[in-house]
């Protein structure tokens, strides 16, 4: 029983990992982009695997549900783009 619980485990975090390698998160795709709080205007970058399952709103809407570093409230952040 033990077994099949920890070869599901790891059969879904292969899953998740080739998901990221399919969608291009770890060359910079979703998480390499800066968020803006609209609660207190922070701006800050996420981690990769905190944007595992929000890849597809950052592509769509240029936003994602977020948790504020600064103010800590979850709502929809923005990305911004910053002029170079």
């Amino acid at each position: 029983m033990k077994a099949a619980i920890i070869a599901i485990v790891l059969g879904s975090a292969l899953g998740i990992v080739k998901l990221c390698i399919r969608t291009k998160l770890f060359d910079g795709w979703a998480y390499n982009k800066t968020f803006a709080c609209p609660n207190c205007g922070a701006r800050f970058n996420v981690k990769w695997y905190q944007m595992i399952y929000k890849f597809y709103t950052v592509s769509m809407y240029n936003a994602a549900h977020l948790k504020c570093p600064i103010c800590h409230k979850k709502d929809m952040c923005s990305v911004v783009y910053e002029e170079r």
